[in-house]
């Protein structure tokens, strides 16, 4: 539960004027989507519709975790500097003090880990989207780099935990072009183009600005480099912190800039994979038994690749765009078990998406199948992707 004092409350129901049931200048839509921008929830499919959006964000603020409920008024804090700024208004001498004391009194709850992950020693969990508050940001780390450093984030082992984020962007290296020096893979003035094909896609970058920024890439890298070389070569000692995490957000961002390009090859494989399980079913009932729940994917092999979250939202993004529900069943079938592979990636507004994708051929036949049993499987294995509309698509299905 939220641990939100009377003066703080006292002092964001005057900065965000919500005495008549408003929230700033948002409207129910804008709200909506600031919310759940911001902690990933819709407040009025969690609180109800028809409810003002002041007592919607008092909902909040009662229901939600300390860092959740701190995050999403830091952010709405945010929203009232910027709208000030744009309108070219100047805040009232005591709405800086206000703010500033808010901000004071947020942050550390923001940043916080939790009791419950405290006692269990659970892997503290960074914010969603990147947000800034002051001199302070708040960012999403690359999920590859955090899934294996949280444990010495979580235990205050940042000597490490830098440490290991360096040596993974390293080993990243020599698992795309074969070297994990990056001074072998650039040169040490960051100027070699033998590796741009493995890393980027394309053998020649195209205009003087790509150039530039593969460049920028390859000195990143070696930067990573030269400063893990130096932890490599300092016994363990205690860090600050601040100082760690910076660290590490330079390590992330390595990593993703050289994780960003799916070849061909590796997405015409896994299509293939999924194609060649389509086909190997006998009759459709065979296949949607299969498909229930997620069966089918516990008796296939799958490249490594899909353990990386860039792979995973790069192969989301085609199939997303490649998706055609109007060309036969066995299709439709394909686009949905293809999708069930990145599942994780997908949001609201991706299934939303799906879901108004026409499914009609040209003669008339409704070639949508398995959309159900999709929907099914994101619920029981993702529980909050899935938006009002997609559960109601669900009901009125299921009840058909």
């Amino acid at each position: 539960m939220a641990a939100l004092d009377n003066t703080a409350r006292l002092k964001l129901e005057s900065l965000f004027d919500m005495g008549g049931g408003y929230v700033l200048d948002l409207t129910n839509a804008t709200f909506a989507t600031f919310v759940r921008t911001s902690i990933g929830i819709d407040p009025y499919e969690k609180y109800g519709e028809g409810v003002s959006k002041a007592k919607l964000l008092r909902a909040v603020w009662e229901d939600a975790s300390a860092a959740d409920m701190a995050k999403l008024n830091l952010d709405l804090l945010e929203h009232w500097r910027v709208t000030k700024l744009l309108a070219g208004l100047e805040p009232t001498p005591s709405e800086q003090t206000l703010r500033q004391e808010l901000i004071e009194y947020l942050t550390p709850m923001a940043t916080a880990p939790s009791s419950a992950q405290q006692e269990s020693g659970a892997p503290v969990m960074f914010t969603t989207e990147a947000s800034v508050t002051a001199n302070k940001i708040h960012i999403e780390i690359h999920e590859d780099i955090y899934n294996h450093i949280g444990q010495y984030l979580a235990t205050g082992d940042y000597f490490h935990a830098v440490e290991e984020s360096y040596k993974l962007v390293r080993e990243k290296l020599r698992e795309v072009t074969g070297k994990e020096k990056a001074s072998d893979v650039f040169n040490n003035s960051a100027q070699s183009d033998a590796h741009y094909k493995a890393l980027f896609g394309k053998a020649k970058p195209a205009p003087d600005a790509e150039a530039d920024f593969f460049r920028g890439i390859g000195y990143l890298h070696l930067g990573v480099q030269h400063l893990r070389n130096e932890k490599a070569h300092t016994p363990a000692t205690p860090m600050e912190p601040n100082l760690a995490i910076h660290y590490v957000s330079l390590a992330s961002l390595a990593y993703d800039l050289i994780t960003r390009y799916v070849s061909e090859e590796t997405i015409s494989e896994i299509e293939e994979i999924v194609l060649a399980k389509r086909r190997g079913y006998r009759s459709a009932s065979a296949f949607y038994r299969d498909f229930e729940n997620g069966r089918w994917l516990q008796s296939i092999d799958l490249p490594v690749n899909l353990e990386s979250s860039s792979v995973r939202k790069v192969l989301k993004k085609k199939w997303l765009e490649d998706a055609d529900f109007t060309r036969s069943y066995d299709h439709s079938n394909v686009v949905l078990m293809q999708l069930e592979l990145v599942a994780v990636e997908l949001t609201k507004g991706d299934i939303d998406q799906l879901l108004e994708l026409p499914t009609v051929d040209s003669y008339g036949n409704d070639q949508e199948a398995g959309m159900l049993p999709f929907l099914e499987y994101i619920e029981q294995q993702h529980p909050g992707k899935l938006s009002a509309s997609a559960k109601r698509w669900m009901k009125e299905r299921a009840s058909a």
